[in-house]
C-alpha cells in the first residue's frame, strides 16, 4: 500500500495569532502623504483599493502631523483573519477553499452542502469497484460517513480511497452525516438533511 503524501495536508504554516503588522516603506510613504490621519492595515486576502468589509481591517496606526507613523497599533476587535493570514496553504479545490473560509468565519456553514454536491470526494472502499458507502461512529455514537477532499488526505490504513461526486452519495447516506476531512485541522460535518435540501433546490 502506498504511503500517504502529507505534503497536501491542510496545516497552517504559521501560528494563527494576530501580530502587530510590520511597518513597510510603502506604509511610510502613504503616511507622509496623509498626515494627521490613521493608516489602516488590511488583511492580505483583500484589495485595499476595493470594497473592504470592516472585519477585514486588522487595525490602524496613528499618523502624526509630520506624516510619521506612531508605533502604537490599534487592533480591530472585529477582525476575522483570512485563511491566507492564518497561514493555510493554497487550496486545491473550490470545496477546500470554502472549508477554509467557513473555518475563518468568512462564510456560513450553510454554504457547504451545495458546494459538496459538485465536489470530488474520496470515500472508504474495500476495493475500487465498491459502490456502497462505509460509515463509522463519531464521539457521540452516531454513524457518519468520512469523506476527504483529496486522495492524499485519506487515512493511510484505508484499503482504497474511492473517488465519487458529492451529489452521487446523497441517496446512499441513509440519514447519516458526511464528515469532511475529519482528521485535518479544518473539518466539517454536513448532515444528510442539508445535502438532500441542496440537491432538491439545485435541480
Amino acid at each position: 500500500m502506498a504511503e500517504r503524501d502529507d505534503s497536501h495536508r491542510l496545516v497552517p504554516e504559521q501560528p494563527a495569532a494576530v501580530r502587530k503588522p510590520e511597518i513597510t516603506p510603502e506604509m511610510r510613504a502613504n503616511a507622509r502623504a496623509n498626515p494627521n490621519s490613521w493608516l489602516y492595515v488590511i488583511d492580505e486576502a483583500f484589495d485595499p483599493h476595493g470594497n473592504v468589509p470592516s472585519w477585514a481591517v486588522i487595525g490602524a496606526y496613528p499618523v502624526n502631523a509630520g506624516g510619521e507613523i506612531i508605533d502604537d497599533f490599534h487592533f480591530n476587535d472585529r477582525y476575522l483573519p483570512s485563511p491566507q493570514a492564518l497561514g493555510f496553504p493554497a487550496p486545491s479545490t473550490d470545496l477546500e477553499y470554502l472549508l477554509q473560509l467557513v473555518h475563518a468565519r468568512h462564510r456560513p456553514e450553510e454554504d457547504l452542502a451545495r458546494a459538496v454536491l459538485d465536489a470530488e470526494l474520496f470515500v472508504f472502499a474495500y476495493t475500487p469497484a465498491q459502490r456502497t458507502l462505509v460509515g463509522t461512529f463519531d464521539l457521540d455514537g452516531d454513524v457518519v460517513v468520512p469523506a476527504y477532499t483529496a486522495r492524499s488526505l485519506a487515512p493511510r490504513d484505508w484499503p482504497c480511497a474511492r473517488a465519487v461526486r458529492g451529489r452521487d452519495v446523497v441517496d446512499l447516506l441513509g440519514g447519516s452525516s458526511l464528515a469532511l476531512n475529519a482528521q485535518e485541522v479544518i473539518s466539517a460535518v454536513v448532515t444528510a438533511e442539508e445535502l438532500e435540501h441542496a440537491l432538491r433546490t439545485s435541480r
